[in-house]
């Protein structure tokens, strides 16, 4: 009677050459020559451990060669795309540095059993500059109208004011603000809080804390301010020109605080001198006329006409107006 389970006893020849063919396909495994391959243009990554300093330009060379080593079915089995040297620079005691870069920085998806047996060339030279931490205001701006018959009432301002930057020292040092997109008050009709993203373009490799701010946009309902009608003038004086008509009604519009309290001593409807020069004797010329002395942003002027007529006046000897 056999003192093992019928399980093992059962088909035992075959269990014993399925053994041995195995013992031998391992043997064969651990048999198999070594086989090489040289993988071009792989890129080397440096990584900057040191806050106060950051890549300056690609390391030269940007790529190397490697040479990597085991079984051809290992070898075959490499995912080349994926093939990196990586080099951690966690101290910097200069702008340039040449480094030896070292066989256990290289990486490739798929390596296992094979080993990293050169790398060609063995150094890179690898140029840094100093970075710059500072804090830069914000300006922001608005598009689009407001509901019919409202304005905007006051400057939109950032909360907070200032964002801090942080990158490498030329690119900050070129920097003296920052831009917020514009805000949309399209069909604004009252005062609504917005979130503005900082307008980020050209600004590659500088970081941004925060990345956006806040802003109360005030839209308030539009009044008018008629004025009595203004004198047109002409720019730098012409005493021999006639401007017809020679008074204008003016209408300030606005927010209903600034409309009311505006200084509008400085008030002028102005033509401008080119606009006149070289006017013939007999010629009649119709010139725009702008506004002047209304600083208000928030202000806008509405005139009657948006020109008038120049032309000379009569000579004072031929007994005419003038």
């Amino acid at each position: 009677m056999s003192v093992l389970p019928a399980v093992v006893t059962r088909n035992w020849t075959l269990k014993l050459a399925s053994l041995g063919l195995a013992m031998f396909l391992w043997a064969v495994v651990r048999a198999e020559p070594p086989d090489r391959e040289l993988v071009a243009d792989v890129p080397v990554l440096v990584q900057v451990g040191d806050l106060d300093w950051r890549e300056a330009a690609p390391p030269e060379p940007a790529t190397v060669q490697v040479r990597f080593a085991g079984p051809a079915r290992q070898i075959l089995a490499l995912n080349r795309e994926s093939a990196a040297v990586r080099v951690p620079l966690d101290v910097v005691g200069s702008p340039d540095t040449t480094v030896q870069l070292r066989r256990d920085w290289v990486v490739i998806e798929g390596a296992g059993g094979v080993v990293v047996e050169d790398v060609l060339p063995s150094t890179v030279d690898i140029h840094l500059e100093r970075t710059a931490r500072v804090a830069l205001p914000v300006s922001l701006s608005t598009e689009g109208t407001p509901a019919d018959g409202y304005v905007l009432a006051a400057p939109v301002e950032p909360m907070p004011p200032s964002v801090r930057v942080h990158g490498a020292e030329s690119r900050v040092a070129a920097l003296d603000s920052l831009l917020g997109r514009p805000i949309d008050i399209s069909g604004m009709d009252g005062v609504e809080r917005v979130v503005v993203p900082i307008d980020t373009t050209g600004l590659t490799g500088i970081t941004l804390t925060p990345t956006e701010v806040e802003a109360v946009v005030r839209v308030e309902r539009a009044i008018d301010r008629v004025l009595p009608p203004v004198v047109v003038e002409i720019e730098g004086g012409a005493s021999e020109l006639a401007v017809s008509p020679e008074r204008l009604e003016i209408t300030i519009r606005g927010p209903a605080g600034r409309t009311a309290e505006a200084d509008l001593s400085a008030l002028r409807l102005i033509v401008a001198a080119d606009e006149v020069r070289d006017l013939a004797d007999d010629e009649e010329r119709r010139v725009a006329v702008r506004v002047s002395g209304l600083d208000d942003p928030f202000l806008s002027v509405l005139t009657a006409v948006d020109s008038v007529v120049v032309r000379r006046a009569n000579d004072p000897d031929d007994g005419g107006p003038r």
